[in-house]
């Protein structure tokens, strides 16, 4: 029953002071719609897209020697990287000069925090996120709705050359790379080619593939060839009946070919000391030369996909001239001011009714 009499006390205060707290909610409201509309309207452009993979910056994966699928779309790591370019300073100070905002936000660019105001101003403007779907949406919102667009699709367009360019920074690192390796490569194989030579020079070496067979059948040759003029001088110089200049000419052939089998033995066995050295350093040399044409293969693969057009985003929306502004939300001020002034009107009220038979007066002079 107390708690009914409370209640029908709290309504019939309220029902006392109804038309100041009318009139003060609607003197609020007066002021809220004209403040609201001396607001200016802002229009807010976005943009989406979804990073790529860097693995179509990779030779392998693009010349099929990789063994792993290409992947199209990029993971979290490539969705942090454009994320973190989009939030950087070089951005917005690319925004910023492209498209003048010193002017455009009325700020002197020779004061000492101009830097610092336009930027703070922009970023306030600026919104990036990474969706639920892990999209990135990029916003841009301005008084000027084309000017929106605009800044938000060449802010999208910055973030794609930048990290194409952080891409290409790694692609011309490993370039330098190869081209060093290539250069120490080909300068061994220049030092084995002149060792070889030297080799060969020295050990009378002229084909590491056929030239002992050669040696071994002329060898064989000639000692078949002497055995049949010793035993052909043998067998005459026991007859009387042979002429002296015969046996003569025989035996200078015979001498002859003791000479030309020595000879043979003499380049068979430089020959053999040499054979083993060369055949090593030609090994050397042909894994050399294997391994500096698969590099340079590599090195022009590299350049071919440095060269080629690279993206870094796959667009899924450009940013459009907006239609419909984005703040401010005349009607949702106006109502939340009628709203805060009605409940503390209210809440005055009632401390006004509540303490209004105190003598404040008494209690200051007891204090």
């Amino acid at each position: 029953m107390e708690q009914r009499e409370n209640l029908l006390d709290v309504l019939k205060i309220f029902f006392k002071w109804w038309k100041p707290i009318a009139y003060l909610s609607l003197c609020i409201g007066l002021i809220s719609v004209l403040i609201s509309l001396l607001l200016p309207n802002y229009f807010e452009s976005t943009t989406i897209f979804y990073a790529s993979s860097v693995d179509q910056a990779k030779p392998g994966q693009i010349f099929g020697t990789s063994t792993r699928d290409i992947e199209f779309y990029g993971d979290d790591r490539d969705n942090d990287r454009l994320m973190t370019i989009a939030e950087s300073n070089e951005l917005s100070d690319y925004i910023i000069q492209e498209f003048d905002l010193y002017r455009h936000y009325d700020i002197d660019s020779t004061k000492e925090k101009a830097a610092f105001r336009v930027r703070e101003k922009f970023n306030k403007h600026y919104t990036v996120i990474k969706t639920k779907r892990d999209a990135i949406e990029l916003s841009i919102e301005d008084q000027d709705k084309k000017l929106a667009a605009d800044m938000v699709n060449s802010a999208r367009d910055k973030v794609n050359e930048l990290a194409i360019s952080i891409i290409k920074d790694q692609l011309l690192k490993l370039k330098e790379s190869l081209n060093k390796n290539i250069q120490e490569k080909s300068d061994q194989l220049s030092i084995i080619g002149d060792s070889i030579q030297a080799l060969k020079n020295r050990y009378g070496i002229f084909n590491t593939l056929t030239q002992g067979d050669v040696f071994a059948d002329q060898t064989l040759s000639a000692s078949a060839r002497l055995a049949r003029e010793q035993a052909r001088f043998d067998a005459l110089k026991r007859s009387n009946s042979v002429p002296k200049d015969t046996l003569i000419v025989i035996a200078a052939n015979i001498a002859g070919l003791k000479s030309e089998l020595s000879s043979l033995k003499n380049s068979t066995f430089q020959y053999n000391q040499g054979l083993s050295r060369v055949i090593v350093l030609e090994r050397q040399e042909k894994d050399m030369s294997t391994k500096l044409s698969m590099e340079r293969v590599q090195l022009n693969q590299l350049m071919t996909t440095f060269n080629s057009p690279l993206s870094a985003i796959n667009l899924i929306e450009e940013g459009h001239i907006p239609i419909i502004k984005s703040r401010p939300k005349r009607s949702l001020i106006v109502i939340s001011a009628v709203l805060i002034a009605f409940v503390f009107s209210l809440v005055g009220v009632l401390l006004f009714e509540s303490y209004r038979d105190i003598d404040w007066d008494q209690i200051t002079k007891t204090n």
